[in-house]
C-alpha cells in the first residue's frame, strides 16, 4: 500500500510536464482509498473545523453496503470493510463517479466547493461560453532578420460549457 503524502511527492518530483496522466489518477485514487493515515484538516472562517479520512469515509460507505445488501450486522460488516483492500478497478469506478458528480452537480447551476483546506478555499462553476469570434497571433514565418513573422487570422469559437474556478483567499490563511 502507498502512502498518499509520499505518492504525491513522487509524482510531483518527477512531473515533467504539467499534462494529465489517468495512471497517476488511479494510483493516487488508490492511495486514498487503502491509505487509513491520510487525513486532511476542513477549514471553515473559525480555522479548523474537522478532518476527511478519504479511506474510512469508503470503508463506511463500504460497511453499509456490504450490511444491506448481505443482511449482516452493522459491526460484522464494518469489520469486513476494515480489513478491504481497494484495487485499481475500485479505484477507477471512484474516479468515474467523482467526475461525473462534479458534471453533473454543475449542471444545477449553483456553485459546488470543494471545502475549505489548509492553504486553500475553492469552488466551481459551470460557465457558459457565448459563440463568436476571436484572432490570435500566429506565426506564419521568419523576416531577413530572423525576426518572427506573425498574422492575425479570426477563428470562429462555437458555444459551449466550461468551468469557473473561484478560489479567494482564504480567511484562515
Amino acid at each position: 500500500m502507498e502512502s498518499v503524502k509520499t505518492l504525491v511527492k513522487e509524482i510531483k518530483e518527477g512531473l515533467a510536464q504539467q499534462s494529465s496522466s489517468q495512471k497517476d489518477e488511479i494510483r493516487v485514487m488508490r492511495a486514498m482509498l487503502n491509505d487509513k493515515d491520510y487525513v486532511v484538516d476542513v477549514y471553515a472562517k473559525e480555522g479548523v473545523v474537522g478532518t476527511v479520512c478519504p479511506a474510512q469515509e469508503a470503508r463506511q460507505f463500504a460497511a453499509s453496503v456490504i450490511s444491506s445488501a448481505a443482511k449482516v450486522s452493522q459491526a460484522e460488516a464494518a469489520e469486513l470493510a476494515d480489513n478491504y483492500e481497494f484495487k485499481k478497478s475500485d479505484a477507477v469506478n471512484m474516479i468515474n463517479i467523482s467526475k461525473e458528480f462534479i458534471n453533473t452537480y454543475v449542471q444545477t447551476g449553483r456553485k459546488l466547493p470543494l471545502g475549505g483546506r489548509a492553504e486553500s478555499n475553492v469552488a466551481l462553476l459551470e460557465k457558459e461560453v457565448k459563440g463568436g469570434t476571436t484572432t490570435y497571433p500566429k506565426k506564419v514565418g521568419v523576416d531577413a532578420e530572423g525576426k518572427a513573422i506573425y498574422e492575425n487570422p479570426v477563428v470562429k469559437i462555437k458555444p459551449h460549457k466550461t468551468m469557473r474556478v473561484i478560489g479567494k483567499s482564504p480567511e484562515w490563511v
